[in-house]
């Protein structure tokens, strides 16, 4: 007999930092393979999502680090905070390959949404090449009117900004 997936969303703490690293590491290599250079997802491995960066980030309570868990493990999270007192700003939104099309992206946004009383716009910004993600976003709500460029090194992704107006 399956075993019934409970699904929690809970917010993180610096405890979860190792366990936010290895999630990130998973989806970003699924999801930037072949979009950007390797050197930039070993990048972000090693910078942006090293534990350290992670628990110094989630140290902040001005920024909302959620995550998914059925059972003890994270499944998915996000990372959002207010960009000013209407605009809520999702910077990150991951969910493991493997549980993608269950609902746990929908419930993380949700979930950042609520935690920001008062929001009356959400924005975000995707790599234009992420399909997947803005199908996602557009069955959300989200328009992408807006196109920029964000360089890394010698690197420059195409970005889209997305936008909710509640």
């Amino acid at each position: 007999m399956a075993r019934a997936l409970v699904y929690e969303i809970v917010r993180l703490d610096e405890s979860a930092a190792a366990e936010v690293h290895e999630l990130l590491k998973t989806t970003w290599r699924d999801t930037y393979t072949g979009l950007f250079p390797e050197s930039v997802i070993l990048d972000a491995e090693k910078n942006w999502h090293s534990v350290e960066t992670l628990r110094r980030q989630m140290k902040n309570r001005t920024v909302l680090f959620a995550g998914c868990r059925d059972g003890g493990r994270v499944l998915g999270m996000v990372r959002a905070a207010m960009a000013d007192p209407e605009t809520l700003r999702v910077y990150q939104l991951y969910v493991l390959p493997s549980e993608q099309g269950k609902g746990i992206g929908r419930m993380l946004t949700d979930y950042a949404r609520e935690s920001f009383p008062g929001t009356k716009r959400l924005v975000l910004n995707v790599a234009k090449g992420n399909v997947k993600a803005i199908s996602f976003y557009e069955r959300y709500g989200f328009s992408f009117s807006t196109e920029s460029t964000l360089k890394i090194d010698q690197y420059e992704i195409r970005e889209l900004e997305g936008k909710l107006e509640l």
